[in-house]
C-alpha cells in the first residue's frame, strides 16, 4: 500500500467511521481496519481478521479490496 493510499484509507476509516477492508497480499486473508498507527510515517495497522480476532498489518504488506458500488 503506498502512502497516499494508506492515509486515503485511515482517513476514511478514522475520521468517517466507513469500513475499510484490506487483503494482505503475504498471507491472502482479508480484514477490516480498525485503526491506523501514526498518519505520516505509518508503522502497522490494526485489522480485525474474524471473529473479534486482532492482528497488526504492516502497510507495505496489504492493499485495499474494492468493492463494486
Amino acid at each position: 500500500m503506498e502512502h497516499k493510499d494508506y492515509r486515503y484509507a485511515c482517513a476514511r476509516r478514522e475520521h468517517k467511521d466507513l469500513p475499510v477492508e484490506l487483503k494482505n497480499i503475504k498471507t491472502g486473508e482479508i480484514g477490516t481496519l480498525i485503526q491506523c498507527s501514526e498518519w505520516d510515517s505509518p508503522e502497522g495497522l490494526l485489522v480485525n481478521i474474524g471473529q473479534g480476532e486482532l492482528t497488526t498489518w504492516y502497510p507495505e504488506e496489504v492493499q485495499e479490496v474494492k468493492t463494486k458500488s
